[in-house]
């Protein structure tokens, strides 16, 4: 806070600064000089920090970092390399190390996939995708795309697209058009079903019951690769390749 910084960083603020950050801590401190003064002394204004440790049932050590399967960045692979492929894997054989030099997947599948939720549904959106509200603010599946990007693939704002990906999968979504996304990446929402490689499965739904909103589920396109320890699979870490549909 305004009160502690400086003995706790062991600084003494300007007079501009003082009067900056009168009356703030970290979170409402919007000249961002107590965070800065903070972490150049080694403190963690945010509650976030550093952790090391080695846990006997772990594979990896904390921190560990192994790039993706399917990784945009292949020149880090040798340094980074995926776990050792896992037989018997609660019963199923896991290839990792063998599927991430089995190719140069980028030269395939050139844009990275960033999965992720939208703030009107949850989870899968099953219950909140039947509800007329929610499924007015939030109706369809997109895949989000820097200018730029979409520009390179011909792929105009509310265009429809082809998003493939490294097992084969494949959907087909609306091209939203927004600077919220890097040049090199596609936002996918985790949100939708009731869409398969773009056939319409509503008639499956028994009479009346199908949501408000539906389509393409992005799991179709995201990698298995899922890290051995937690189960997490790589959601914001995987290739994909995109066409006009």
């Amino acid at each position: 806070t305004d009160k502690n910084i400086e003995e706790l960083a062991g600084i003494t603020l300007t007079d501009e600064e003082k009067k900056l950050v009168k009356g703030t801590n970290w979170k409402t401190d919007i000249s961002g000089i107590l965070t800065k003064y903070a972490l150049e002394a080694g403190l963690t204004p945010n509650g976030n920090a550093k952790a090391r440790t080695i846990v006997w049932e772990f594979i990896d050590t904390i921190p560990k970092h192994r790039e993706p399967l399917h990784s945009f960045r292949p020149d880090l692979i040798e340094k980074y390399p995926a776990s050792a492929d896992k037989t018997n894997h609660w019963r199923v054989d896991v290839p990792y190390i063998s599927r991430q030099t089995e190719k140069n997947w980028k030269e395939e599948f050139p844009i990275n996939i960033v999965s992720g939720r939208v703030v009107e549904h949850m989870g899968t959106g099953t219950e909140t995708r039947a509800s007329h509200y929610l499924a007015e603010l939030s109706p369809e599946m997109y895949g989000e795309l820097h200018p730029n990007m979409a520009a390179k693939l011909g792929i105009k704002h509310g265009e429809m697209m082809w998003v493939h990906g490294t097992k084969g999968g494949k959907i087909k979504i609306k091209c939203k058009v927004s600077l919220r996304v890097d040049e090199n990446s596609v936002f996918l929402p985790q949100n939708f079903s009731g869409w398969w490689s773009g056939e319409d499965l509503t008639h499956r739904y028994p009479d009346k019951t199908a949501p408000y909103a539906m389509g393409e589920n992005s799991g179709q396109v995201t990698s298995y690769g899922f890290d051995q320890q937690t189960a997490c699979p790589e959601t914001k870490c995987s290739l994909v390749r995109i066409e006009r549909a």
